[in-house]
């Protein structure tokens, strides 16, 4: 937690010397973006991500025309739909899932599971009929996309490489990002 500095608690040019150690230390740390998982996947889990992400993609394009639309019922079959993509809900081998949690960041998975419990929720507001929730879930499981794709698929995805990613974007940790809100 950072304290504000009083201006008696600073010698004259130490208060420039602190201003310039901050700047440092957060150019530093929003240059540590991982490094892209794709090329250390194995071929098969390339191709099941891969699915696992255009699934998820259509998904929300109906998702978002049925929320405008107040097609509730098409918001609960999408959102349990994308829920139920999950990669590691399909039928891995026992090495599929030693090859996928030895490739990727415990973040990651992280990241993924956290969209899909969103989808969960989506769903839950879709079968209630709560528009102001699919849409805020929505902007959620959105969010959880722009974080995971500007943290491990800027190879393909440059154009979110370095992207300014608000910190609790796509955990399920971070403040306000709860899906019973």
């Amino acid at each position: 937690m950072l304290f504000p500095l009083s201006s008696r608690s600073l010698t004259p040019g130490r208060g420039r010397r602190v201003a310039l150690a901050l700047v440092a230390l957060v150019a530093s740390a929003s240059s540590l973006a991982a490094e892209p998982v794709r090329p250390d996947l194995t071929p098969k889990l390339q191709g099941l991500l891969q699915k696992e992400m255009i699934q998820v993609e259509l998904a929300m394009h109906e998702v978002y025309s049925a929320i405008i639309q107040g097609r509730h019922a098409v918001v609960a079959e999408k959102g349990q739909a994308i829920h139920d993509s999950f990669i590691l809900s399909q039928s891995l081998t026992d090495q599929d899932r030693q090859d996928l949690k030895a490739a990727v960041p415990a973040e990651f998975l992280e990241m993924d599971g956290y969209l899909h419990e969103l989808s969960a929720s989506l769903a839950e507001a879709g079968r209630a009929g709560n528009t102001a929730r699919q849409v805020a879930l929505y902007g959620r499981m959105t969010e959880s996309c722009v974080a995971c794709h500007s943290t491990y698929v800027t190879d393909r995805f440059e154009g979110l490489e370095g992207a300014d990613i608000p910190a609790g974007w796509g955990r399920a940790s971070g403040q306000g990002n709860d899906p019973q809100d």
